[in-house]
Order: structure tokens, then C-alpha cells, then sequence
């Protein structure tokens, strides 16, 4: 992977760390239209705990090049994804833990909003 090649996917890392802070806020709108707006705050912390995962994860990740060190880049994949992994944990027994919570809409915001990404390779072709 060139230096141009690995600024590309670090764009495209962040560009869909993006888009799940909108697919997040588009979930929470159609929360808040069908029931209230207890429900839309829960879908759109579950949104919110899928995308910063996901923006720690691709901040840790590509910030070394893999052509250059591919071991050093194997080591950032693999710290990025444990962070990623722990924070959701922290995130998800914070959020869970608020008086105010809608467990259904904060599991929903956040299943959605993380399978978003799945989608992403149709999205963001090089």
C-alpha cells in the first residue's frame, strides 16, 4: 500500500465513521416520529456508542503505514480492534445504566448503526 493508497483508506475510514453518525441520527428521527422522544435520545446513543467505536478504531488502525511496517501495522489493527471492542463495552454499561434509557431503541440504534458498515464496500469503492 502506497502513502497515497493508505491516506485514501484512512479517508474512507473516517468517511464512514461519518456516516454512521448519520445513519444514527436517521434512525433517531424515525424513533422520535414513531414513538417519542425518550426513544429517539436511546436509538441515537446507540448510534453514537457504534460510530465512536468505530472512529477510535480507524484513528488507532491507519495511523501506520502497512508497506512500509507490516508488522507495526498487524500490531495497530489488532490494538485498534481490542479498543474498539472494550470501548463498546464501557460505552454500552454507561449508557445502559441512565434512568432514562430505552433498552430496545438504544439496541436498535446501535445494531443498525454497526451494520452499516457491512454496507460500506458498496459505498466506498477506490
Amino acid at each position: 500500500m502506497t502513502d497515497k493508497s493508505a491516506a485514501i483508506a484512512r479517508k474512507s475510514a473516517y468517511k464512514l465513521a461519518l456516516c454512521q453518525l448519520a445513519v444514527a441520527g436517521v434512525i433517531a428521527l424515525a424513533f422520535f416520529l414513531a414513538a417519542d422522544a425518550a426513544a429517539a435520545k436511546s436509538a441515537f446513543k446507540g448510534g453514537l456508542v457504534a460510530a465512536i467505536a468505530n472512529f477510535v478504531f480507524a484513528l488507532l488502525t491507519f495511523r501506520v503505514n502497512a508497506a512500509e511496517q507490516p508488522e507495526l501495522a498487524k500490531a495497530a489493527l489488532m490494538r485498534g480492534h481490542s479498543v474498539k471492542m472494550i470501548l463498546i463495552v464501557v460505552l454500552c454499561a454507561l449508557v445502559l445504566q441512565q434512568p432514562d434509557n430505552v433498552a430496545a431503541a438504544f439496541a436498535v440504534g446501535f445494531s443498525l448503526t454497526l451494520l452499516m458498515q457491512w454496507s460500506a464496500t458498496f459505498f466506498f469503492k477506490h
